[in-house]
């Protein structure tokens, strides 16, 4: 007789006459992986364009240009429609400083609105109004959640952010050559692209996002390869900012991280004999700065000094001497609800964005400005750890310009543009991913 016939089972395997059971892997449900996958998904005229077209949108280029009506509002409803990318990516992706972020939503989305309604009297709708500013900072996750779905190489990236912001500079000078005078308004109410003061006298309010990073990293790959180029483009950038932008804080803010980056990227003996040059320096040029300025700094820094003293006397008078007004804030109005706080303080130049810290205190508190430090500090962080793991011109281009905002943030509230943060973090996550992946050994191989 022949030998009995054994049936085969795709899920078992026999071995004499017993059968081991295969266990076939579950799968897992954890969160997905921000790693990229091998390839891109899509063609590469596609990628460019979304990339070209959807990156000023989240860096917030157009948010607060309503000049410009078409790309103003589709700014303004980006969070809206990207809103499924952030929810994808906070449930799925395994994100740096993810918990945090989602802190700080529930902070000032859900709690700051009904302080505003209990302290200044807003209505129910006009209470989450005044949230939008606050919507950018999901950008973090919806960007994240992008890059990872149209799977696009970093350098593309890199090239993608480089481009605009080397035509932000070619647009800001065409601009000021060919717009006429009479565009210019006096008021920022009916503008904010076109400005005319007079103490600066005309001037284009270019939003500089990508402007400014361009500059970070001609800076850092002048270090690594000097070379003429970058360092003439850093210099041609300064010329179009302190005579057209003039807007002195953010200048004198690229000038240090500029500096920084230069120090930074230098060898240690001379990084040392720079750092005590300038220790010792420092006494001696703030000496010469309070001389010049003396008494005239009113004269100096005209209307904006006067501005920001009128609103940092009428808020920090607000808050006064209520503990619980200084740790959880009062809120803030819209300017097309019932209440604004034009109405409330009777004064027509009051602008918390302009108070720095002062201003975040006075709309989240000391609770809500301790966590959106610890979300920028977090990112800081973040960037500089991607930047020393990559250590590109570009990854350390995007910690710089971290650092950027936070010395910004003495004078700028660091919740005017958050999504720029958001951006920073997405791109420089991605990156490191994507290096990860391509330092992984293949499947199969020993390293």
């Amino acid at each position: 007789m022949g030998a009995p016939r054994r049936e085969r089972c795709p899920m078992s395997v026999v071995i004499g006459q017993r059968r081991r059971r295969v266990v076939m892997p579950l799968r897992r449900s954890v969160g997905a992986p921000i790693v990229a996958p091998k390839s891109e998904r899509f063609p590469r005229l596609f990628t460019w364009t979304l990339l070209l077209s959807t990156l000023p949108l989240f860096a917030q280029t157009f948010y607060y240009l309503n000049e410009i009506p078409p790309p103003y509002l589709l700014s303004k409803a980006w969070p809206i429609i990207t809103f499924p990318l952030t929810i994808y990516a906070a449930t799925r992706m395994a994100l740096p400083a993810k918990h945090i972020y989602l802190v700080l939503f529930a902070y000032t989305i859900g709690f700051t609105p009904l302080i505003s309604m209990i302290q200044l009297g807003n209505a129910f709708l006009d209470a989450l109004t005044t949230t939008v500013k606050i919507w950018p900072f999901t950008y973090y996750f919806g960007l994240s959640a992008m890059l990872y779905w149209i799977a696009v190489p970093g350098e593309r990236v890199r090239r993608a952010a480089l481009i605009l912001g080397l035509g932000t500079f070619a647009l800001m000078a065409v601009m000021w050559v060919v717009i006429p005078t009479s565009w210019y308004v006096d008021d920022p109410a009916k503008g904010k692209l076109l400005l005319y003061e007079e103490e600066r006298g005309y001037r284009i309010y270019m939003p500089l996002f990508f402007g400014m990073l361009t500059m970070f990293y001609m800076v850092r790959r002048f270090m690594r390869q000097p070379h003429w180029l970058p360092i003439v483009a850093v210099g041609v950038a300064f010329v179009l900012l302190l005579s057209i932008y003039k807007q002195r804080t953010s200048i004198a803010a690229a000038f240090l991280v500029c500096g920084f980056g230069m120090l930074a990227s230098m060898p240690r003996t001379p990084r040392k004999l720079l750092i005590g040059l300038g220790v010792g320096l420092a006494p001696i040029l703030l000496g010469l700065v309070a001389w010049k300025l003396g008494g005239d700094a009113a004269e100096t820094f005209g209307s904006s000094l006067s501005v920001r003293s009128t609103s940092f006397g009428l808020a920090t008078g607000f808050l006064g001497d209520n503990a619980w007004r200084w740790l959880i804030g009062v809120g803030s109005t819209t300017r097309f609800g019932a209440v604004t706080l034009k109405d409330i303080f009777g004064d027509n130049q009051f602008y918390i964005a302009d108070l720095g810290w002062v201003g975040v205190v006075f709309e989240y508190g000391l609770v809500g400005a301790a966590l959106i430090a610890a979300v920028y500090g977090w990112g800081y962080w973040v960037t500089w750890r991607v930047a020393a793991r990559c250590n590109t011109p570009f990854t350390q281009a995007l910690s710089d310009y971290v650092l950027f905002m936070i010395i910004s943030s003495s004078v700028y509230s660091l919740v005017f543009t958050p999504g720029e943060l958001g951006v920073v973090m997405a791109i420089a996550v991605y990156l490191d991913h994507e290096r990860e992946r391509r330092a992984r050994p293949p499947m199969g191989r020993r390293p």
